[in-house]
Formats: C-alpha cells, structure tokens, sequence
C-alpha cells in the first residue's frame, strides 16, 4: 500500500511540477509533509540539501530520497518511477509524432547519415568486405 501511495504522490509531482525541481519542492513538500507526514520540516530541509547536493534532477532525488526514508529500497524504486514517469511518456510521444514528419523522420535521418559518414557514395553498402553497420562505415571513412 505505501508503494502505491508513493507512486501516486510523485506522479503527481511530474504530472504537475512544470519550471524545474526547484518549482517542483512546494510539490513534494506538499505530499511528504502536509498530506502524508511522512517527513518532518526539519528532515524535509535536509531532504532539499542532499537533493541539491547529490548528482542529478533534484525532483528525482528528492523521490528516491524519500522512498528509502519511507519504503526502503522498493520505496525508492516507486517513488523515483512515479517521478519520471510522466517526462518518459511525454517525450515518447513527441518522438514518435516528430518521427512521422517527413523532414524529422526516419528516412531524413538515414539520409543525413548517409551524406556524412558514406560522403553520398554507396559502394560501401554494395561492397560485401566492408562493415555495413553504421559505426563501421563512418569510421572508414574516417581512417
């Protein structure tokens, strides 16, 4: 039950939290010490000092901060997944729509690929001793 109530509290926190961690701390404040209690202020100002302090988002270090304190280890993995969650799903789905643009998709790709590591020149894809993976080719033509 506490897995789901930390995921759920830091899908809202992604849902919601537009402008950065930093306009995402009111957020979490909100859930960890208002609405669950499940921090202190004090340990909620120390919360904000490791995030800040640690490598990385600090809405994610504040999730994965809070699952140990509450949940332990699963507790870190269910609140950090519901923190990210949103953001995966949102650029996922702006690639995929971007991928099905002409100019932005797959075949605009391939063709700036070709043109800079083949040099526009594909008798290095009909040449059956080359490498035809794409780091093979560019760095053919490299050396």
């Amino acid at each position: 039950m506490i897995y789901i109530q930390l995921f759920f509290s830091f899908l809202q926190v992604g849902l919601f939290s537009f402008g950065g961690g930093y306009a995402a701390m009111p957020l979490i404040q909100g859930q960890v010490v208002t609405d669950h209690g499940w921090l202190t202020m004090s340990e909620f100002t120390d919360l904000i000092t490791i995030s800040q302090m640690t490598p990385g988002p600090i809405a994610v270090n504040s999730a994965t901060f809070v699952g140990i304190k509450v949940a332990g280890l699963p507790g870190a993995i269910a609140a950090t997944a519901g923190c990210i969650l949103p953001s995966c799903i949102l650029v996922t789905v702006i690639a995929k729509i971007v991928s099905e643009i002409p100019e932005y998709g797959a075949a605009s790709r391939c063709a700036w690929l070709s043109a800079s590591c083949g040099g526009g020149d594909d008798r290095i894809s009909r040449d059956s001793d080359h490498d035809l993976s794409i780091l093979g080719q560019c760095t053919s033509n490299i050396l």
